[in-house]
C-alpha cells in the first residue's frame, strides 16, 4: 500500500508541469557543476529566468516587424516593459528602405534609426526579409549591420571601405583636428588614404592645394606631426610646432 502511494504521488508530480512565479531570490548550493535549474521554458517577459538554450539560440529579444507609416513597429518576445540603454533587438525587415526610418518598440514612441556613426539612415541600409540588428543608446536606435556601404553625408567613397570628406575645415591645430574627426565618427586620413583619395576624387574635393592639411602620421625622427596637400596630392611636410601650428582638416571614414 505504501509503495502504491509513493508511485501515485510520483505520477501526480510528473503530470503537474506549469508556469511558476517566484517572487523571492533563489540561492543555489552545492559544488561546481551541480547548481542549476532544469526544465526552464522560454521566458515570457524580460525579467524571467533565461535558459542557456534560449541564449545560445539568439532568440532573446527577437521581434516580429511590421511597417507602420514611416516607422517599423516591433513586437518583442519576451515582452519588454521599459526601454533601456543597451537593449539589442533582431528582426526580419519588412521592407527595403528608401530613406530615413523610425522604430516603435516599447510604447508608442517613434524613435529614429541611424547609422553606426550617428548619421541619417541611407537608402537600402535595410533589405526586405534580411535580419537587422539594432541597439538602443543615446536616445536613438542604431543599425549595427547596415546592408550598404554608404558614405556619411559630405563625403565620397575612395577605395572600399574608405570615405573622405569633400570639404576641409580650416584653422585647426593637430589635437583639435583629431577631436574634430572623432566627433564626426571618423579619423584623420592616413598618408595613403589621403594620396589615393586626392588622386581619385580630385574633381569632387573642395579646398585642395590652398593650405596644408593634417594627416594621421608622425615623424619620429623629428618628433613632429605631418601635413600634406599644399601644392599637389603628394605634397608633404613635417609640422614641428604642433601646439601652435594650424592646418586644414579633412576626415576619413571606414564604412561597415
Amino acid at each position: 500500500m505504501r509503495r502504491e502511494g509513493v508511485l501515485l504521488g510520483w505520477l501526480i508530480t510528473c503530470l503537474s508541469y506549469g508556469q511558476v512565479h517566484i517572487d523571492q531570490e533563489i540561492h543555489f548550493t552545492g559544488g561546481d557543476g551541480m547548481r542549476g535549474i532544469e526544465g526552464l521554458a522560454v521566458p515570457v517577459n524580460e525579467t524571467s529566468a533565461i535558459p542557456v538554450s534560449v541564449v545560445a539560440s539568439g532568440v532573446v529579444h527577437w521581434a516580429e516587424a511590421t511597417l507602420d507609416g514611416g516607422s517599423i513597429h516591433l513586437t518583442l518576445e519576451p515582452v519588454v516593459e521599459e526601454l533601456r540603454t543597451g537593449l539589442l533587438i533582431r528582426f526580419l525587415s519588412p521592407i527595403t528602405n528608401a530613406g530615413g526610418l523610425s522604430i516603435i518598440a516599447v510604447g508608442n514612441e517613434a524613435i529614429p534609426l541611424v547609422r553606426p556613426d550617428g548619421s541619417v539612415l541611407p537608402a537600402h541600409a535595410l533589405r526586405a526579409n534580411a535580419v537587422a540588428e539594432i541597439l538602443f543608446a543615446n536616445g536613438q536606435w542604431t543599425l549595427l549591420n547596415p546592408a550598404t556601404r554608404t558614405c556619411p553625408p559630405g563625403s565620397v567613397a575612395t577605395v572600399v571601405p574608405t570615405c573622405m570628406d569633400t570639404a576641409s575645415v580650416p584653422g585647426l591645430r593637430f589635437y583639435e583636428a583629431i577631436e574634430h574627426c572623432a566627433d564626426r565618427g571618423g579619423k584623420l586620413c592616413t598618408w595613403d588614404e589621403y594620396a589615393v583619395g586626392c588622386a581619385m576624387r580630385q574633381n569632387e574635393l573642395s579646398g585642395l592645394f590652398t593650405e596644408w592639411e593634417w594627416i594621421d602620421d608622425t615623424s619620429n625622427h623629428t618628433h613632429t606631426a605631418n601635413q600634406v596637400g599644399r601644392f599637389s596630392c603628394q605634397s608633404q611636410r613635417s609640422a614641428n610646432v604642433i601646439v601652435t601650428m594650424t592646418g586644414n582638416t579633412r576626415c576619413c571614414y571606414r564604412t561597415r
